[in-house]
């Protein structure tokens, strides 16, 4: 369906594939794909749980994600040097950045959930940088006591599966079939799920639900989506050589990233009903490229003692105000100005553009840090020389984060 000028479009700025792919079945899983109707809801419910008769919703709790070398992750891998629009950082940044110094959050509702959903707030990451969200299993080979067997598997089953030993690497429903119960062979369940783009200064705020289960990402550029891969995801990247992590000016580009899809379609992923304790984890996105500064979808941070539960429900639970809204424009059609307004839950730094149709940045028209609450930016129809620009439709696209918001307006004269 093709949007209206002043219509607002949102988006989150939340080896070969398998698109399409039916879920395999296993004696101790009951995985079914929701009805339309249970997806639509899942979308417009962050947080959904189970209404107990004289009990209040289920808490939310706060997790502090570590960096890789604080939590038990796979294997050492190279990390990724280059932003998302493959800019190389300055050697200084290089050389001196640690995900230790990173600030990262996870805010969710660890009971009576649909889905495992929530918040996650960051500030501190590489800037420009795309980075995968994870839940992994606890095998209790790995972990013993404090493992937990039954989710390990139920998170392999939705989306892939890591043999640890004997040869580590990635591995299949087959196999993990075939040798679980072997006690040579270790085998960790992962799941990715949703994925960010960092702003300029390696900030995001992103709402995230568990609905899809992905295989990897892509550049828009590097390989055309499929019918079932999730929407891209975009991000205009923006840096300076007084950045920490540049020595010279980008030129503003728009980068796409888009999931390609592991089991099912985006949006249609269910996870089996139970008790999970797993691992959250953020991986870089290396987008199969090789050599210097590349990386190889290295661990960045992440917490190993993530605890949630999926009940079957569908009662809402309060929400939180979202992060961002944008009201639109008005007036609109507009000659010769237009006021665009959008509000912020807390204080955050914003990132206010003006786009030609094909992508092109027309204007800048605000970039840095704003208060709470409502906010008015005026456009007088000049592009970033103060020239008039012609009559035509125009994109705006309101940023914060990893949080993105777009909307059309008709300049007419």
């Amino acid at each position: 369906m093709r949007a209206a000028p002043g219509d607002v479009l949102e988006s989150q700025t939340s080896g070969p594939g398998r698109a399409g792919k039916a879920r395999p079945q296993h004696p101790s899983l009951e995985v079914a794909v929701r009805s339309p109707l249970i997806i639509a809801v899942l979308a417009l419910l962050p947080l959904i749980a189970v209404h107990d008769a004289g009990a209040h919703p289920c808490p939310v709790v706060t997790d502090t994600l570590g960096a890789a070398v604080d939590v038990t992750t796979w294997p050492p891998a190279p990390f990724r040097w280059k932003d998302v629009g493959a800019n190389t950082y300055a050697q200084t940044y290089k050389d001196s950045y640690l995900y230790a110094d990173a600030d990262v959050t996870v805010s969710y509702a660890p009971c009576q959930g649909l889905t495992f959903a929530g918040h996650l707030s960051a500030a501190g990451l590489k800037p420009n940088f795309a980075y995968q969200i994870k839940i992994v299993g606890k095998p209790t080979g790995l972990f013993g006591d404090d493992g937990d067997d039954i989710a390990n598997e139920m998170i392999g089953y939705t989306g892939r599966w890591w043999r640890t030993q004997p040869n580590p690497g990635n591995s299949s429903d087959a196999d993990y079939e075939a040798n679980h119960e072997n006690p040579d062979y270790i085998f960790e369940g992962y799941l990715l799920f949703d994925f960010f783009i960092t702003d300029r200064f390696g900030a995001a705020e992103v709402d995230f639900a568990l609905d899809s289960s992905y295989h990897v990402l892509w550049w828009t550029h590097q390989r055309t989506a499929g019918a079932c891969d999730s929407p891209p995801k975009w991000r205009t990247v923006t840096g300076a050589a007084t950045d920490a992590a540049y020595d010279v000016d980008l030129v503003a580009t728009d980068i796409g990233v888009f999931a390609e899809i592991e089991r099912l379609c985006t949006g249609t992923t269910t996870m089996p009903l139970g008790l999970y304790g797993c691992r959250l984890l953020l991986t870089e996105e290396s987008f199969h490229q090789s050599g210097e500064d590349e990386g190889y979808w290295a661990s960045a941070m992440g917490c190993d003692d993530l605890s949630f539960e999926i009940v079957d429900s569908l009662v809402d639970v309060p929400r939180a105000p979202p992060a961002v809204v944008l009201h639109g424009n008005c007036p609109n059609p507009f000659n010769p100005a237009t006021v665009i307004a959008f509000t912020l839950a807390g204080d955050r730094r914003v990132r206010l553009g003006v786009h030609a149709l094909d992508g092109g940045l027309v204007a800048t028209l605000l970039d840095g840090r704003l208060e709470a609450g409502r906010h008015e930016v005026p456009w007088r129809g000049r592009d970033a020389r103060g020239r008039t620009v012609p009559s035509g439709v125009y994109l705006y696209r309101l940023e914060s984060g990893g949080v993105s918001r777009s909307g059309l307006m008709t300049l007419l004269k």
